[in-house]
């Protein structure tokens, strides 16, 4: 089993389980077999893979006393050129290699064979490092390495550190001054690679499912005759993997339809909680600054309308992106499976495109219309939290005068009184901005409870509606199939497991393994 943290090791789960059934009706028992001994996510065990002139003793003694007491096993390069199953049932590799040693052919094969297993499953280590004499010996080890192992076709050696490349040295006995440096922090580095857990990872499970899959080839092969193949047994065979191909399609987008739109919605609610505290804190700040304005509700109404309304756009254009991400995996999702089908279909006899367009989604789109839709009116009428009276600071400036300068004379007065209308303008204003911060709040509170309302419910209708169409797609692609492949009046495609091999059983084997290398190769990791 793939490590449960990654996307695609369900589907990968769901493969081998169908790998093995497929091994048990075509009795491919060699694949029956590499598919029982595949190891648990978590297994610790350690394959010690060691060319002839590798340190190998030293080094799994090295490595037992950092897997506590676990022995490591072991295999030579050659063994695994002839049957690579051991390294198959290892979550971790350790290929041990001589610095100063050149390879056999059947030598060589094996251990770049073992190099490109997933990163965090292999690490290649040089023995006898405390031979090399200086930087010429190392750049000259590095390259003939890089060339063995990570070599691209025509591609040059640029230089650079093989501890990138997960490739480090190691010496058994004291090394040289210049490379204790460098043979500390690669020991230091095997050491955290031994420690860390071991989780196996979506790549490493589908490096084995292909390996599987390689396997039942060649047993195909084997079992493969001159004798010619019924042209209507082919046909048969070919619908029976289509419709293999199609009912794993249908279920596997359909759980990924699921899946995004969950987290689409999951993504949403969370973006709007944060709206909400956004939009709080904006319209208080926003009000703020336009406290001169605060007198008349429907300029209370209009400040807020527009404040909202700004807040809810820049929060739309940033929760976009994430939403457009959803859905091109989707729609990428919904293409491969639809090319998919039409391919297979072709080769039943269908005409190109027969399965029809590609239907597309929308989320973003769905989060605009949405967005777009509450804006207007925050609130309709009039807020009971909101002043309704214009404030005139000079009539109440006179009268409070009137009171605080009766008997002392017209200059105090008049004094006294315009600081008096000050101070109760001021108090006014203050008045005017908590009701209005107060009624902006509960706007937002609603505004952002409609979003609540209005967004999910439109992105469910999005995937909704994309749903129903691939679902009618599918049911037009199974009709055709029916109509260009009908199957067997038993209604069963493929022949149960006792029945002998032949020709038309190898047809059939051959179109189920096809099947199940496209799956394979439309698993997104």
């Amino acid at each position: 089993m793939a490590d449960s943290a990654s996307p695609a090791a369900a589907e990968l789960d769901t493969l081998l389980a169908s790998v093995a059934q497929a091994a048990e009706r075509h009795r491919w028992t060699a694949v029956t077999e590499a598919a029982t001994a595949l190891p648990q996510p978590g297994d610790r065990t350690v394959l010690l893979c060691a060319s002839p002139k590798a340190d190998a003793s030293a080094l799994a003694e090295w490595l037992r006393s950092y897997l506590e007491g676990q022995e490591p096993l072991s295999a030579s390069l050659e063994d695994l050129h002839t049957d690579p199953a051991p390294a198959l049932r290892a979550n971790r590799v350790v290929l041990a290699l001589g610095c100063a040693e050149l390879l056999g052919p059947e030598a060589a094969e094996a251990a770049a064979a073992l190099a490109a297993r997933p990163p965090d499953t292999v690490v290649v280590v040089l023995t006898g490092a405390e031979a090399l004499t200086g930087d010429g010996d190392l750049d000259l080890v590095a390259r003939r390495i890089w060339r063995l192992l990570y070599a691209g076709p025509d591609e040059q050696w640029a230089g650079g550190d093989l501890i990138d490349h997960q490739c480090l040295l190691w010496a058994a006995a004291e090394a040289p001054e210049h490379l204790r440096e460098r043979l500390a922090r690669d020991a230091a580095a095997l050491e955290a690679r031994m420690a860390v857990k071991v989780a196996a990872p979506a790549r490493l499970q589908a490096y084995r499912i292909a390996h599987l899959l390689d396997l039942a080839s060649d047993l195909i092969a084997e079992q493969t005759t001159a004798r010619p193949v019924d042209p209507a047994r082919r046909r048969i065979a070919q619908g029976a993997a289509v419709r293999t191909a199609l009912t794993d399609g249908r279920r596997e987008l359909l759980r990924t339809l699921d899946a995004e739109s969950s987290a689409a919605e999951r993504e949403v609610a969370a973006a709007l909680r944060m709206l909400e505290q956004d939009l709080q804190r904006d319209v208080k700040r926003f009000l703020e600054r336009h406290r001169e304005e605060l007198s008349e509700p429907a300029r209370v109404r209009s400040l807020v309308g527009n404040c909202v309304d700004r807040g809810i756009q820049r929060w739309a254009a940033t929760t976009g992106p994430g939403l457009r991400a959803r859905a091109a995996r989707i729609d990428f999702a919904v293409c491969e499976l639809i090319h998919r089908l039409d391919e297979a279909l072709r080769g039943c006899g269908a005409t190109p495109e027969c399965v029809g367009t590609v239907p597309t989604v929308s989320l973003d789109g769905a989060l605009m219309a949405s967005a777009n839709s509450s804006a207007g009116p925050v609130a309709p009428g009039r807020s009971p939290g909101m002043a309704a009276e214009v404030v005139v600071g000079g009539v109440l400036g006179a009268a409070a005068g009137a009171v605080l300068t009766s008997g002392l004379g017209t200059v105090l007065g008049a004094g006294v009184g315009a600081a008096a209308g000050g101070m109760l303008r001021h108090m006014q204003a203050e008045q005017q901005l908590v009701r209005a911060t107060a009624y902006g709040q509960d706007a937002v509170r609603k505004r952002v409870a409609g979003l609540t309302q209005l967004v999910p419910g439109a992105v469910r209708r999005e995937v909704g509606a994309l749903r129903r169409t691939v679902e009618q797609t599918l049911d037009r692609a199974s009709r055709e199939l029916d109509a260009l492949c009908p199957p067997q009046d038993s209604g069963e495609d493929m022949p149960e497991a006792g029945h002998a091999a032949g020709p038309d059983i190898t047809v059939e084997a051959t179109a189920e393994l096809d099947a199940l290398r496209r799956r394979l190769a439309a698993v997104r990791i």
